[in-house]
């Protein structure tokens, strides 16, 4: 992880840590200790992991240490057209969108998701990458201006990334 993107998080931590009511729509885990985080994990997750153990931004939340082995069963759901039940082990889910799950895949560290393309998730006909790596993906759509993309309407963390001047995509030279 970029120690830009690093020191961001830290950031948007202490800041959320001084609005309690932020935990309805906002949490950013402290640092796993690095003997929790699993071994085997692709380096941009353990990364991530080591920086904050969890991140939740309005519907986008990210896996925890103690989440992580517990989201794997969406795996099992992934529609036959899709690589994934080809390669289950060649995939990990990361976290949610709204519920629906975000992967990635191991051997490149892209980010896939199924888009919302008007049924469920896993009846899809569409899966897509979303962004090359974790890293520019935590930027992109759960820090920046991205996250509009993936969410039906304007919520708080949307409105805390507006106050933060995270949305304006000139400021975006993280990733």
């Amino acid at each position: 992880m970029i120690p830009e993107l690093r020191q961001l998080i830290e950031e948007l931590r202490a800041d959320l840590a001084d609005q309690p009511a932020s935990l309805a729509w906002a949490e950013f885990g402290e640092g796993a200790a690095i003997d929790a985080v699993p071994v085997g994990l692709p380096a941009d997750l353990r990364d991530l992991l080591l920086a904050a153990d969890g991140l939740r931004g309005g519907r986008v939340e990210l896996a925890s240490t103690s989440t992580l082995a517990g989201m794997q069963y969406h795996l099992d759901y992934a529609p036959d057209f899709s690589s994934i039940p080809e390669d289950r082990a060649g995939w990990l889910v990361v976290g949610t969108r709204s519920d629906e799950p975000i992967f990635m895949d191991r051997g490149t560290g892209a980010i896939w998701y199924f888009p919302p393309n008007g049924t469920e998730w896993f009846m899809s006909d569409a899966f897509e990458e979303l962004a090359p790596d974790l890293g520019s993906f935590v930027d992109y759509y759960l820090l920046g201006p991205g996250y509009a993309e993936l969410t039906p309407a304007d919520d708080q963390w949307f409105a805390y990334l507006d106050e933060q001047g995270l949305l304006d995509e000139d400021d975006e030279d993280v990733t």
